[in-house]
């Protein structure tokens, strides 16, 4: 099965990013958005696991998460869009206890490596994707989506847990992507701000 691990904000934050998104003027087929059930930021992928390697890997990375930083506290503010060659996407960038984030990212792949598998090599990106350009999309309208989200400051929230999902396909052409959930790895407890 293939394995993906994502990080998943609590679902009235990406609720009211999305209505930022969606509040913004323009044709329906100007953008493609991320569904708030789907909002997610990406940590990694692990390819196509035996059953065994897959519950093999969430016990491992429940046991790891004793030796990870605590839960950030983070918050969306601001807007990153089309940051590379063919890169249609946009995204809302994460701040906060970023740091923390990137240490519990960076310790995933690790654990996956320890148990011989293999992972993919793209940086972790501190972003959760809002949805895409299409070719319809019309400059002002992307002017104004990038302004809309440049003056947005999402609330903080704590994150709770790291997410392990098993993408399924609800059409034969494999264009509409979905994903089920396979495990949920509590993490640590936060720090007490002082």
């Amino acid at each position: 099965m293939l394995l993906h691990a994502a990080f998943f904000p609590p679902h009235d934050v990406v609720a009211e990013l999305a209505e930022v998104v969606h509040s913004v003027a323009g044709r329906h087929e100007e953008f493609r958005p991320v569904s708030v059930d789907d909002m997610h930021v990406h940590v990694t992928s692990f390819g196509n696991l035996a059953r065994a390697d897959a519950a093999r890997l969430a016990d491992r990375l429940v046991a790891a998460t004793t030796d990870w930083p605590p839960a950030p506290r983070l918050a969306m503010a601001g807007c990153s869009a089309l940051a590379g060659e063919g890169d249609l996407t946009v995204c809302a960038p994460l701040v906060g206890e970023v740091d923390q984030l990137r240490g519990i990212a960076r310790a995933v792949p690790e654990v996956a490596q320890t148990l011989g598998l293999h992972v993919d090599r793209r940086r972790f990106k501190p972003q959760l994707p809002v949805g895409e350009v299409t070719a319809d999309t019309s400059l002002p309208y992307l002017e104004r989506l990038v302004a809309a989200l440049e003056g947005y400051q999402g609330p903080e929230w704590v994150l709770p847990d790291l997410v392990l999902l098993k993408p399924s396909w609800a059409s034969s052409d494999h264009e509409t992507a979905t994903a089920d959930i396979y495990a949920i790895i509590p993490l640590g407890a936060p720090q007490v701000s002082s």
